[in-house]
């Protein structure tokens, strides 16, 4: 089962999406924010958290989709890194400046700041004390 379903997003708030699009930006989302976490986080281990916890990773997953829509799902997960784009009348090229090793990131920042609370982001050594079992 997904982590969070088209209804789900809606009622999240994130930006529209083509309903044929949805599966796909929901999967690759969720594999992103399993990635983020550092495999702390799955889908069949959703359940095991405090629901605090899992409406905040179900939230991090639709802030990844509307990211992912945002910005070409298949351009971010391929690296790709843009010297100019065009859209109907709006079009964006870089400065001649602006050149250098800053692709954007897959994770979405808005991601990132709905897990950081919960201790699932933790890097360190030691124990981190994240709410799942097994952890403390």
């Amino acid at each position: 089962m997904p982590y969070v379903t088209e209804d789900y997003y809606w009622k999240f708030g994130g930006e529209p999406v083509y309903s044929a699009d949805f599966p796909s930006l929901c999967r690759r989302a969720g594999e992103i924010i399993e990635e983020m976490t550092l495999y702390r986080v799955s889908e069949d281990r959703l359940e095991q958290f405090p629901e605090a916890i899992q409406k905040r990773i179900q939230d991090a997953v639709c802030a990844e989709i509307e990211y992912l829509d945002a910005n070409g799902v298949s351009d971010l997960d391929n690296g790709a890194d843009f010297q100019s784009a065009a859209l109907g009348k709006f079009s964006y090229t870089r400065g001649a400046g602006a050149s250098g090793g800053t692709a954007q990131s897959l994770y979405s920042p808005r991601a990132r700041r709905i897990l950081y609370p919960t201790g699932l982001l933790y890097r360190g050594g030691g124990s981190p004390c994240v709410p799942y079992p097994g952890d403390c």
